[in-house]
C-alpha cells in the first residue's frame, strides 16, 4: 500500500493514460521479449504490420518508434519541414502548446491559433490563418487534446489544407487512436501520430506515425538534420519486418494482442462503448449539478470528460478512495479533474470515479445528489442508442 493510500480501496488507476493493461496483454510482454533481428520477431511485426493500418484507416504501412507520442511528434516535425517553413499550430492544451514549441524548435515560422482552454478550435479561425498567410506548409491539430477532453473538427480542416497548394494536415491522434474514428484515408491526412499508453491498453513507451504518399514525397526536400528521428530509415526496416534500431520488443508483442483483440470484438464496439460512456458519465456530471469544462456536445472527447474541481480533488480521491485520476495540467492545475473512459476501463470504473467526485464535492458543501446522478448513468449505459457524434459516423 502507498503512502498516504486509504487502506479500504486498492489503487486503481483510471487516468488518461497510461491506462490499465489488461491481465492477457501483459502475459503476451512477457513471452515476447525477443532478440530484435530474430525470425520469431519478424514474424510478430508481419503480423502487426497487417493489423495496424485498419486501426488508422489507412491503406500506408505504420511506422513505429521506440518513444513516446512526444517523440513522434517531434518525428513529424523534423520530417516533413525546413527551417523556415510555415506552419499553422492550433494550441488548446497543453498538447497543442507543445507541437508550437516543437516547431519553433525546428524553425519554423509558427502561426499559432491560440483556443481558450475547454473549447473546439473554430474551421473559420484556421481558414482565416491560411488566407492570411503565404505557402503554409502544414497544419498541426489534435484530433483529441488530451489535458481538456476536446475533440477538434479534424475532417473540415484536413479539407483546409487540401485546397492549399502544398499543406500538409498533421494529426497528433495519441488519445483518439482506438478510442474514436480517425479514418487517415478517408480525410485526407498526411500525418497521424499516436501513442501505446492510451486507447492501446499498453504501457508508455511505444509510439506510432501514419504517412500518405505525398508527405512521403515531402521527405526529400526536407534538409533537416536527423538520426534517430529520420522516418525513412524506419519504413525501410519496416519493410522487412524489423526496425531500424532496437525495437520495443515486448511492447510490440503486446501490440499484436491488442490488435487480434480488437479485430475480434470489432473495432467499432470499441468506439460505440467510448462514447456511450463519454455522454453517460457527462448527463451524470449534469444532473449531479457539478460543472462541465467542456460545455459544447459536439467538442466532447470520447477519450475523457473533465470537470471543474478543487485544488485537493486528485489527491482526496487517491488518499481516501484509491483511485488515480488526472487533474488539471499547466494553467488548469487544481481546476480540473479529468475523467477517463478510455482503453481497458468499463462502466464500473467511471462509476466509482462519478460516486467518488461527488462525496468529495458533498465534504466541501455542495449539495450532490449522488444517486440522480447514477441513476443517470446507468440509465443511458442500459440505452440501445449508438452515441456516436453524427460527423464520425
Amino acid at each position: 500500500m502507498e503512502q498516504g493510500q486509504s487502506c479500504f480501496f486498492k489503487n486503481r488507476i483510471v487516468t488518461t493514460g497510461p491506462t490499465p493493461v489488461p491481465d492477457f496483454i501483459l502475459g503476451a510482454m512477457t513471452e515476447s521479449v525477443y532478440y530484435h533481428r530474430s525470425p520469431a520477431f519478424s514474424e510478430v511485426m508481419q503480423e502487426v504490420r497487417a493489423l495496424l493500418p485498419t486501426l488508422f484507416g489507412t491503406k500506408e504501412e505504420v511506422l513505429l518508434f521506440s518513444g513516446t507520442g512526444t517523440l513522434a511528434m517531434e518525428g513529424a516535425i523534423a520530417n516533413f519541414f525546413n527551417v523556415g517553413d510555415t506552419v499553422v499550430a492550433v494550441n488548446s492544451g497543453k498538447f497543442g502548446s507543445r507541437w508550437v514549441d516543437q516547431a519553433r524548435i525546428y524553425g519554423c515560422n509558427v502561426v499559432e491559433i491560440f483556443v481558450e482552454r475547454g473549447q473546439a478550435v473554430k474551421v473559420t479561425d484556421v481558414e482565416k490563418a491560411l488566407s492570411q498567410n503565404k505557402n503554409v506548409r502544414g497544419i498541426l491539430i489534435h484530433a483529441s487534446e488530451t489535458s481538456t477532453g476536446v475533440r477538434h473538427p479534424v475532417k473540415e480542416i484536413a479539407k483546409l489544407a487540401q485546397k492549399e497548394k502544398d499543406c500538409l494536415c498533421l494529426v497528433d491522434a495519441v488519445t483518439a487512436t482506438g478510442v474514436f474514428s480517425v479514418p487517415m484515408d478517408a480525410w485526407g491526412l498526411d500525418v497521424v501520430v499516436a501513442g501505446s499508453q492510451k486507447g492501446l491498453m499498453l504501457p508508455p513507451g511505444l509510439s506510432f506515425g501514419a504517412v500518405s504518399p505525398r508527405a512521403w514525397e515531402r521527405t526529400q526536400s526536407i534538409k533537416n538534420v536527423r538520426y534517430y528521428l529520420d522516418w525513412r530509415k524506419e519504413k525501410k526496416a519496416l519493410l522487412e519486418n524489423s526496425g531500424a534500431f532496437t525495437s520495443a520488443v515486448t511492447l510490440i508483442g503486446g501490440l499484436r494482442e491488442v490488435l487480434k483483440y480488437y479485430q475480434k470484438v470489432g473495432i467499432e464496439n470499441v468506439y460505440k462503448k467510448n462514447w456511450k460512456l463519454c455522454f453517460a458519465t457527462r448527463a451524470a456530471i449534469q444532473k449531479a449539478g457539478l460543472s462541465l469544462f467542456v460545455k459544447e456536445d459536439a467538442a466532447a472527447s470520447a477519450a475523457c470528460t473533465a470537470l471543474m474541481a478543487g485544488p485537493t480533488w486528485t489527491s482526496q480521491l487517491r488518499q481516501k478512495f484509491g483511485l488515480t485520476v488526472s487533474g488539471g495540467q499547466d494553467e488548469l492545475k487544481g481546476k480540473i479533474v479529468r475523467i477517463g473512459h478510455l482503453g481497458y476501463i468499463d462502466g464500473w470504473d467511471v462509476a466509482a470515479q462519478l460516486l467518488s467526485i461527488g462525496e468529495i464535492a458533498k465534504a466541501e458543501g455542495q449539495k450532490i445528489d449522488s444517486a440522480a446522478m447514477m441513476a443517470q448513468f446507468f440509465a443511458i449505459i442500459g440505452e440501445e442508442k449508438d452515441f456516436t457524434p453524427g460527423d464520425l459516423k
